[in-house]
């Protein structure tokens, strides 16, 4: 099931899946300057599979930095490069165009 909204923005009718989600919130938190934590991909995402579509992105060119917290266990990732749309996968290009 995915989630209706994000850090206040509703998530768009064009994100049909996990994969598309995350990628979503990683272009909203580059545009607000503040990385996505680990706790938030699980409790306000509910995506607790997300190191595998992080990974995905990363091969396809997307720059995800991870970061440590400063408590135990807790990470954040910071998307700061994002292909063109026109390079990007098939289910991605609209993430990226419409951003």
């Amino acid at each position: 099931m995915i989630v209706t909204s994000f850090r206040g923005r509703k998530v768009p009718l064009y994100v049909k899946n996990k994969s598309q989600l995350i990628a979503w919130a990683l272009l909203v938190a580059k545009k607000m300057g503040k990385p996505i934590s680990n706790a938030e991909f699980a409790f306000n995402l509910r995506c607790l599979r997300y190191g595998g579509i992080i990974h995905s992105l990363r091969q396809q060119g997307w720059n995800i930095t991870t970061l440590r917290g400063k408590k135990r266990g807790e990470f954040y990732f910071e998307c700061t490069y994002v292909p063109s749309y026109k390079t990007a996968k098939q289910g991605y290009a609209v993430i990226i165009e419409k951003g």
